[in-house]
């Protein structure tokens, strides 16, 4: 992608309105970014790849001396969540894989469940209190997919778990980047 002076603009902007306002939609960022910047989504709209950068300079900048710890723990909460929820295939995705959430984005964990309410039984089971939230709706063929999401704290970090079936496992694999327990194991070993 050609990237003009606009793409940049509205990148840095929804990095900026990424960390500091909790938006975890890139989508939803870069059409608020556009909007306060008086520009045309449509035309100037950058890829997420772009906004990735963009995430990553935004903490490079402006969070560079507690950035790293914050995603060191931010990959400890998540690793002990994904042990506790290991028979639902736990895998990491997002910000904290990627090294750009900020505080106010969660740790999002894909579960992959027989029926969604194993997980809810084995969160009740171990007293972790959780709360329901609007389902994640997703384009599936020329149809769409609901995916049950619970939010829940753990360590003081917010989690989202979204309740894949099973036979999404093997497509999200090679479409969405995700983290075992045994990868997350060995980035949290690396510091």
């Amino acid at each position: 992608m050609d990237l003009t002076r606009n793409h940049i603009r509205i990148a840095q902007l929804s990095a900026r309105i990424i960390v500091e306002e909790g938006v975890d939609d890139y989508a939803v960022a870069k059409r608020k970014a556009s909007e306060r910047l008086g520009l045309d989504w449509r035309k100037f709209l950058p890829d997420d790849n772009t906004v990735t950068a963009a995430l990553q300079e935004y903490h490079r900048i402006f969070r560079f001396q507690r950035q790293d710890e914050f995603i060191y723990r931010s990959r400890k909460t998540a690793l002990e969540a994904m042990e506790l929820l290991e028979g639902f295939f736990p895998r990491l995705t997002g910000g904290v894989l990627e090294g750009t959430a900020g505080e106010h984005n969660p740790i999002v964990l894909n579960l992959y469940p027989e029926i969604p309410e194993e997980v809810v039984w084995k969160l009740a089971g171990t007293g972790i209190r959780f709360r329901e939230a609007p389902d994640l709706v997703l384009k599936h063929g020329k149809g769409r997919m609901e995916i049950p999401v619970l939010m829940l704290e753990w360590n003081g970090r917010l989690i989202e778990v979204r309740l894949y079936p099973p036979k999404a496992r093997n497509q999200l694999r090679n479409n969405q980047p995700g983290a075992t327990i045994k990868t997350l194991r060995k980035l949290v070993e690396k510091g």
